[in-house]
């Protein structure tokens, strides 16, 4: 286990908050592409997704071979009020939850991160592929976020290292 992934995984959110830094409410709200999400929509997506990822990692830590059901992410955009949720809130959930995993994840063995589950959609996956895969996950929204930011006149002053 490279746990110097675990280092980028907690990373992972201040890259998202210096690539929504200075937008305003309707620049957050806004939907210029690409993608037809908002980025508050994008941020609260990130924030949501995560929490249910270090669920299923818990699980896997704890049961043997857990089965983990897939989230429909766009109807949480849909239906849970995304617009109305505040883009600092979701940061800051997005901060501590990882923060506060990392500790725990610093402290397993490293044959605990090939632990699995089952998932209904995707088949077998383990502690350290869920690691990796919300390291990207970030990584692969700010593409978008960076492409709205340009598109609504309000480019990024640098690049956010990915």
């Amino acid at each position: 286990m490279d746990r110097s992934l675990i280092e980028t995984y907690v990373a992972g959110p201040a890259k998202l908050r210096a690539a929504v830094a200075g937008l305003t409410r309707e620049d957050l709200t806004a939907r210029p592409g690409p993608g037809a999400w908002s980025i508050l929509e994008v941020v609260v997506h990130i924030a949501d997704s995560d929490a249910i990822s270090i669920d299923r990692m818990k699980r896997m830590l704890s049961e043997d071979n857990p089965p983990l059901l897939y989230a429909d992410e766009t109807a949480y955009v849909q239906r849970l009020h995304t617009h109305d949720q505040d883009i600092e809130d979701a940061l800051t959930l997005l901060e501590v939850g990882r923060r506060q995993w990392a500790r725990v994840l610093r402290l397993l063995p490293d044959e605990a991160f090939a632990r699995s589950g089952q998932h209904n959609r995707r088949g077998p996956v383990t502690v350290v592929g869920y690691v990796a895969s919300y390291i990207d996950h970030i990584d692969d929204h700010l593409k978008f976020i960076e492409g709205k930011r340009a598109n609504l006149g309000k480019p990024l002053p640098c690049r956010i290292i990915r």
